[in-house]
């Protein structure tokens, strides 16, 4: 069945992540225009046959003012339908610079104070706190000597975290209550208050459930998955993932992203605490995420459903997938977890399970050549931490 976007455009950021490969190969598919933009000059995504054009702009995380000044340039030339806006400080720019886009294209970008509201961590728990739904126990410290004093009754290994970050950056681990204080130190010197937190034990499996809201606030895509395998090992992106389905998940996922105001496409995640077999609430991700393939695999098509809210097409919202289906970011995500794995040779599925016919895999024999932009890529960061 036609999707009803063929022969409109789109322009997405960030085209040097890995998130945006699965968008611009979903678009491209349905015969949309897809034009890309980074400030890297051999973007992973412009390696791929959908992406016609390639525009480099500044940094904006260096250079915010004048990546706004390049996007609105981009934006007049371009024209695009469309917007894709993925990484969350371009996300942020946007929302409170909507003037750089909003009257050249369409987008579902959420209000600077729905992002406030998912980006702190702090708000964030509050916020599910006050609809009942269980989190970790989180304090935020006003002063070093409120540290002192919970230190003096924490009980169990804590971690403290930054109120905005994300992935592991700015993560301290605590084993003990002893070091709480020395490590609040080093992780406040570069964020303002951060977090301590009750950690939750590794072995519990982490869990995602995504959202797509149109601007009314009404659901359009449901999907969700279980993270099999990670790199690093420790903590950071899917490299194996399940399609998986948790209603009481869903659900107040969605009642938690509706009381922040969410538009467009959000993940909220858990990890499930093995001790009493719960999933607690670890953070909302207000924007695509990097296993986004595996949606699509499944049928849930966050893109293309994406690019027709955002034209205010009809759209049947797609509330139902199948479970058991798997996405592998082998290159070079898996293969790293494998060599750093002391368990390697134990890993369930087996690591040469290679699951034909229900595996999407990053690596596309229909569209190869961006694996040649993830080995120049990961060439460069080898080149980066050399120095």
């Amino acid at each position: 069945m036609s999707s009803g976007i063929a022969g409109t455009s789109a322009l997405i950021t960030d085209i040097d992540r890995r998130k945006a490969l699965p968008i611009i190969r979903a678009l491209g598919m349905e015969k949309v225009r897809v034009v890309g933009v980074s400030y890297r000059h051999v973007p992973l995504g412009g390696f791929s046959k959908y992406c016609s054009r390639v525009h480099i702009c500044a940094d904006y995380r260096s250079q915010p003012d004048r990546f706004l000044d390049d996007l609105q340039k981009i934006m007049r030339t371009e024209r695009p339908d469309v917007f894709y806006a993925l990484e969350d400080e371009a996300l942020s720019l946007c929302s409170r610079n909507r003037a750089s886009w909003s009257p050249y294209t369409e987008a579902l970008i959420p209000a600077s104070d729905t992002l406030e509201k998912a980006y702190d961590k702090w708000q964030t728990i509050q916020t599910a706190e006050a609809a009942g739904i269980p989190v970790p126990h989180t304090f935020c410290p006003t002063s070093i000597e409120e540290v002192a004093s919970l230190a003096s009754r924490w009980e169990g290994p804590a971690v403290i975290k930054p109120r905005k970050s994300s992935g592991s950056r700015g993560l301290c681990y605590v084993n003990t209550p002893s070091q709480m204080i020395e490590s609040y130190r080093k992780v406040s010197a570069h964020y303002n208050r951060p977090l301590i937190q009750q950690k939750i034990p590794a072995q519990g499996a982490g869990l995602g459930v995504f959202v797509l809201m149109d601007k009314k606030g009404d659901v359009k895509a449901i999907f969700g998955h279980k993270r099999l395998r990670e790199y690093p090992v420790s903590g950071g992106p899917s490299t194996l993932c399940v399609s998986y389905r948790d209603d009481q998940l869903v659900e107040q996922s969605i009642r938690l992203l509706r009381m922040i105001g969410m538009v467009g496409v959000a993940m909220v995640e858990y990890k499930v605490d093995a001790r009493a077999d719960k999933p607690i609430l670890m953070e909302i991700n207000p924007r695509f995420w990097g296993s986004l393939q595996l949606a699509v695999f499944a049928g849930v098509n966050f893109p293309v459903l994406y690019h027709r809210i955002a034209l205010g097409l009809e759209t049947e919202p797609v509330v139902q997938f199948p479970t058991g289906k798997y996405w592998r970011w082998l290159w070079p995500g898996d293969i790293l977890h494998f060599l750093q794995n002391p368990e390697r040779f134990r890993l369930k599925p087996s690591f040469f399970d290679f699951r034909p016919g229900n595996t999407s895999y990053d690596l596309s024999w229909d569209d190869p050549m961006p694996a040649i932009g993830a080995l120049i890529d990961a060439m460069r960061k080898i080149a980066v931490r050399g120095r």
